[in-house]
């Protein structure tokens, strides 16, 4: 456990802090609601769902990060402008102030939330994901013309998934690209960029993946994270192993709360960790890391933000 010595950047996003030396704020941790095939959707397309087993998903995750001293932000997946509408209108509804990530594997839709949550004034709380090497000359007009000023920087280089390789698709661009995805990101109004190392598969360089996240925050001084879980999760040889076993879950959560806490040792500062439901298994062992990150802070003088409130404060 370290300090990093290029100045680390802090951004402030719905009232919660991204970024800094690791053990200065609590980790960010971003359940995924509305994904695919998630059992509360009904209807995809048309965004109905289950509001009442939605609310207590969102609220379970701020429940333990209440408890936990962590910070939270809520990752919302939508397939159509319908869908999306109908999710953010929601969230709106039942928390009038946590961060919220607009994704989608579309970027019409990614677009259309961009204008949306802006037409509504969740501007300040809204976090586009993502800006990465398939961006168009469309979404980089819609995200232009928007007023979302943060957003996820995917550092997915498809050529090259090495370490270098995710710095030089952040600074000089790619195939189809007219520039690096942090100068496309400024042209597009992002002041609050989030670094994503872009985690990929066991043997397909995820041990870069990992180590991207140390080189990345102390080459570029900004906020860096990802979806960790994804390591675990294409695992082809677990997936086949848990499904032999009596309790599928037994084995397989250990592995993917894992792929989050080796990122965050190295000084990850938000994980998207997955499906929200397990937000109460994932909370408890990044305030665990947090406390040890807290604890070797101390010692690099480097002071605790609201340390009251901070996991070692908190469960210690």
């Amino acid at each position: 456990m370290f300090k990093f010595e290029k100045e680390q950047k802090i951004f402030e996003i719905g009232g919660i802090k991204f970024g800094g030396q690791p053990g200065e704020y609590p980790t960010v941790v971003i359940g995924t609601m509305f994904y695919n095939r998630h059992k509360i959707v009904s209807n995809a397309d048309k965004g109905i769902f289950d509001k009442k087993e939605a609310e207590k998903l969102w609220f379970d995750q701020l429940e333990i990060c209440d408890e936990t001293g962590l910070f939270c932000a809520n990752q919302i997946v939508g397939e159509t402008p319908e869908s999306m509408k109908n999710y953010i209108d929601w969230f709106s509804e039942i928390d009038n102030s946590a961060p919220f990530l607009m994704d989608s594997s579309d970027g019409v839709v990614r677009s259309f939330a961009a204008a949306y949550a802006s037409e509504i004034g969740l501007e300040k709380r809204a976090i586009y994901n993502s800006v990465n090497a398939s961006v168009d000359e469309k979404e980089i007009n819609a995200l232009r013309d928007s007023k979302i000023n943060s957003s996820i920087i995917l550092a997915f280089n498809a050529v090259d998934p090495s370490v270098s390789g995710k710095i030089e698709i952040l600074e000089k661009g790619g195939t189809g690209l007219s520039g690096g995805l942090m100068d496309i990101a400024q042209k597009c109004g992002i002041e609050k960029p989030l670094i994503d190392v872009a985690a990929v598969p066991l043997g397909s360089g995820s041990g870069p993946s990992i180590r991207a996240v140390t080189t990345v925050k102390g080459h570029m001084g900004l906020p860096v994270g990802g979806g960790f879980h994804n390591i675990s999760s294409s695992w082809d040889w677990l997936r086949e192993f848990k499904n032999k076993q009596d309790n599928p879950k037994e084995y397989y959560l250990p592995s993917d709360i894992g792929s989050n806490l080796v990122a965050q040792v190295l000084g990850a500062d938000f994980l998207l960790y997955g499906p929200i439901e397990n937000s109460k298994h994932i909370a408890t062992a990044v305030a665990m890391v947090d406390i040890m990150l807290e604890e070797n802070a101390k010692e690099l003088g480097i002071q605790i933000h609201n340390e009251t409130n901070a996991p070692i404060s908190k469960l210690v």
